[in-house]
């Protein structure tokens, strides 16, 4: 689990994982997983879809019950996009609402619970009918305003800011949110400047950035890249 990091020459801090099914909809991992977790120290950030109540229960259930009531929820992220099933396609912003609410009151009401809640959106993506942030569910069900961002501009970044970030940086400000950035990643490119793009969005204190979270997975994985694996270390060890 801290292969990685290792390898990077970092700590990590919060380990993210994904709940299971093709709705994301459920989460029993293995007695293995909860020890290695438990062993690193890192809080975990854990994503789930479209859940009922029930499913919401059940879930932050599991997680108390293995030492992880402080778990950072991320609730239907990237719903402003179309590939998942509580995107543009499949959810009006009202229907996305409520949804989100009934999943945070069910989370929030397990015994034990002590969750913060991410509400994320995929940098930069408006799809017809609907804009970046009209699916913020308020700010009494929201601890961080996150969003995910990778590197599609073809290894051409040069360190200057992405247009995609700042709207995202600004709503959270307006909103008096912290940011996170919840998934971030190369994509088929060895890019250094947009690690260090990325560096300067976090350690920019005007932007109060709560945390960021690597995507070390697909074409993102970032030992494919030895000039952006050397540039991580150098900007995010210590």
């Amino acid at each position: 689990m801290g292969a990685l990091a290792s390898t990077l020459g970092v700590r990590p801090s919060i380990f993210s994982d994904y709940a299971y099914g093709p709705d994301f909809n459920t989460f029993t991992p293995t007695p293995t997983f909860w020890s290695e977790l438990s062993a690193s120290g890192a809080q975990l950030m854990l994503s789930v879809g479209n859940v009922t109540p029930a499913e919401a229960t059940a879930i932050g259930t599991t997680l108390v019950a293995h030492g992880f009531g402080n778990a950072i929820l991320r609730i239907m992220w990237e719903m402003n996009g179309n590939w998942f099933p509580w995107g543009t396609q499949a959810m009006t912003a009202s229907q996305y609402v409520a949804t989100y609410r009934a999943a945070y009151s069910a989370f929030a009401a397990v015994p034990g619970a002590n969750f913060q809640y991410v509400w994320s959106v995929n940098a930069g993506t408006a799809e017809p009918g609907r804009t970046e942030f009209d699916t913020y569910p308020g700010d009494a069900y929201v601890t961080n305003i996150g969003f995910d961002f990778y590197d599609y501009n073809s290894g051409t970044h040069t360190g200057v800011s992405d247009s995609a970030v700042p709207p995202v940086i600004a709503f959270a400000a307006s909103q008096g949110k912290p940011v996170s950035i919840d998934e971030w990643g190369l994509n088929g490119f060895d890019d250094p400047a947009f690690i260090d793009y990325v560096a300067s969005v976090v350690d920019n204190p005007a932007n109060n950035v709560a945390f960021q979270v690597y995507f070390d997975a697909d074409a993102s994985i970032i030992t494919q890249y030895p000039l952006s694996a050397s540039e991580f270390t150098k900007d995010f060890a210590g």
